[in-house]
């Protein structure tokens, strides 16, 4: 995808609704994110429909990168369940299962969470790259409650904890220099979500535009993408569109994504309103 990707977060749970969406928007988009609600009526086909409707709207001619690069797909499936390996050594838990058929189904990137556990984010993260895909996990979310556990506070004995765990797991010290070594920066759940996702080989994380506090805090620890929702009606600073564009554009690089939903889909007219924003995001990255 191109440096500042607007990728649509299509929400509708209508099948022939959500594909007339991705058509009436794919000529003003880098991608699209489909949830597990949009796909559980059509089926993971819905995937491959999406692509090529992006694909047919010539996304690759208005990004001048290869046609395969030029689009996205994201299976915002929040992968969550277990990861374990069978008596031959091979991933054979429910994230590969799910994992597998979401890269077979032609989807690019996959949310999997590492809140779960040490296994379900590499199980995740091993079968997706041996399939052809790649991982975005969740270090932070920002609905109501949620810093519960992603804000929580590690303290000392929170540390001893982590470290027997990760000898329990496997993970010796010698083997696991730079991961060990980050233990001691380190305060709260968010942080060891993203170290493990670093030692893991994540290829980027899903990050809040509408708290850009929390995306400094990612880009202490990881250089990987990062893609944010948040933007418009959810922002908590009462910015403009272009004032929170020009905001999370600084802090999170070129290798970043701006994901959009009701800006989008809940406007008049969806393809006016994601050509307007695609204008205003090329007008901002233009003065960087």
């Amino acid at each position: 995808m191109r440096p500042y990707a607007l990728v649509l977060s299509n929400d509708l749970t209508e099948p022939e609704a959500m594909l007339r969406l991705t058509a009436q928007t794919a000529p003003y988009l880098d991608g699209v994110k489909i949830g597990i609600t949009s796909s559980m009526v059509p089926g993971v086909d819905v995937f491959k429909k999406a692509k090529e409707i992006m694909r047919d709207k010539a996304v690759a001619a208005q990004a001048r990168v290869p046609e395969e690069d030029a689009v996205a797909v994201l299976a915002d499936y929040k992968v969550a369940d277990i990861g374990f390996t069978n008596k031959k050594g091979e991933w054979d838990g429910t994230n590969n299962k799910i994992v597998k058929t979401l890269c077979g189904a032609g989807t690019d990137y996959i949310t999997c969470h590492t809140i779960t556990g040490i296994s379900s984010i590499e199980e995740s993260v091993a079968t997706a790259h041996e399939y052809g895909g790649k991982v975005l996990t969740l270090p932070y979310m920002t609905h109501k409650g949620a810093n519960l556990f992603f804000g929580m506070p590690i303290g000392d004995n929170a540390i001893e904890h982590v470290v027997k765990e990760l000898q329990a797991y496997g993970l010796k010290e010698e083997n696991a220099q730079k991961l060990y070594a980050s233990l001691g920066g380190i305060f709260n759940v968010t942080d060891l979500i993203l170290n493990l996702g670093q030692h893991f080989g994540v290829d980027g994380y899903i990050g809040p535009a509408n708290d850009p506090d929390v995306l400094q805090r990612y880009r202490r620890f990881t250089p990987n993408e990062i893609w944010s929702p948040g933007f418009g009606r959810q922002d908590k600073k009462g910015r403009s569109l272009e004032q929170q564009i020009e905001e999370w554009a600084k802090v999170v690089g070129p290798n970043s994504a701006m994901i959009v939903g009701s800006a989008i889909y809940g406007a008049e007219d969806p393809g006016q309103a994601a050509k307007e924003i695609m204008e205003l995001r090329n007008k901002v990255v233009a003065r960087l």
